[in-house]
């Protein structure tokens, strides 16, 4: 886990103030030892910065990879997986043509729901994933909640998907970079 900026400044300044308490050190001397710690600081801040967007990186696409795979019964070969993906490929490719070209949002929508249906009757359950997959293309909120009200699992890995899309688009969106602006202004300031 990355070290928290504000855990890092606050010890920048204790250090800081601690080296201007020193009454046997000559102000050259002080704003040496200073401008150490500050730099020292700024590389440890730089180092928890990165190290945050790293960890939220890798956790969205574990998050991605756990909402857009392909169940594999366990123990297949890698002909029956290469089958088991052609077969979703093919559904995935027919609901798509199917809701390619909807007059409004909300038709497309419609035709993914009677398409889940359809699936969840005949117990077609790739058919059914390509629907769920293809909602979220879509944006089609029905068509998911549907899908994910009686597969739990699948529920948990959507929400964790969606914590960690939002996580990411928030460090790089305004809140984000606002947020490193006051923080990197925080650090120039206390240097002075």
């Amino acid at each position: 886990m990355a070290k928290d900026p504000m855990d890092i400044l606050n010890q920048r300044n204790a250090e800081v103030a601690k080296i201007r308490a020193y009454v046997d050190l000559t102000e050259e001397a002080k704003n040496r030892k200073i401008a150490e710690v500050n730099e020292k600081a700024q590389a440890e801040y730089a180092a928890a910065r990165e190290a945050a967007e790293q960890e939220r990186a890798k956790r969205l696409e574990k998050a991605e990879a756990a909402v857009f795979r392909v169940p594999m019964p366990y123990g297949a070969t890698e002909s029956e997986e290469a089958q088991i993906h052609a077969a979703f490929r093919s559904a995935y490719n027919e609901v798509r043509a199917t809701t390619a070209s909807p007059e409004s949002p909300e038709q497309a929508e419609e035709e993914l729901g009677r398409i889940l249906g359809q699936a969840e009757r005949t117990g077609d359950k790739l058919l059914a994933r390509a629907a769920y997959h293809r909602a979220i293309d879509l944006g089609a909120q029905t068509v998911l909640d549907a899908y994910l009200s009686i597969r739990p699992q699948e529920e948990r890995a959507w929400n964790s998907y969606t914590e960690a899309y939002q996580e990411v688009s928030q460090s790089k969106g305004i809140e984000g970079l606002l947020e490193r602006g006051l923080t990197d202004l925080a650090f120039s300031e206390a240097a002075g």
